[in-house]
């Protein structure tokens, strides 16, 4: 009786390594961030070359982060401003490994001691990233605003 229950005793501790190797393997990317625009510019953002996705300004968008990839950002004036006559432009790596994921900019400069993108000495322009959470992108009030229209300038009532 006693070898029974010592062989039920390591086949369950055998199954519960298996199902964890399984479910360890099976473990995927989630993370939910914002691109937030504070300034008057509408906002594009593309994810590893999909369709563009507009933030108006003064609005936010939540993203989610599903695998590491590429995320491009172009800031345009007006609704129906396409990427290719944007005021600002630019693309980062993005990360996705389980629950943290973060864009990638910087030059790798102590970036196993305190993290990706922790200390950028890239120029990013008028976006902060990785801030307030890590994978957020905010588009900053000093990006501007779009000069106003002509028309709307010289109508009379």
């Amino acid at each position: 009786m006693h070898g029974v229950r010592t062989a039920f005793g390591i086949a369950a501790v055998l199954g519960g390594l298996a199902g964890g190797l399984l479910a360890a393997s099976s473990a995927e990317a989630g993370c939910t961030r914002q691109i937030i625009n504070r300034s008057g510019y509408t906002a594009l953002v593309s994810r590893d070359g999909g369709p563009w996705v507009a933030v108006r300004p003064h609005r936010a968008q939540a993203i989610r982060y599903a695998h590491s990839g590429r995320i491009d950002v172009a800031l345009t004036c007006g609704r129906g401003a396409l990427p290719e006559s944007a005021a600002f432009r630019a693309s980062f790596g993005t990360v996705a490994v389980i629950d943290r994921c973060y864009i990638q900019f910087g030059d790798g400069f102590f970036e196993e001691q305190l993290g990706g993108g922790f200390w950028g000495r890239k120029d990013t322009g008028p976006l902060a990233l990785n801030n307030p959470r890590q994978g957020d992108l905010v588009v900053g009030p000093a990006a501007g605003a779009c000069a106003p229209e002509r028309g709307a300038l010289s109508a009379r009532y």
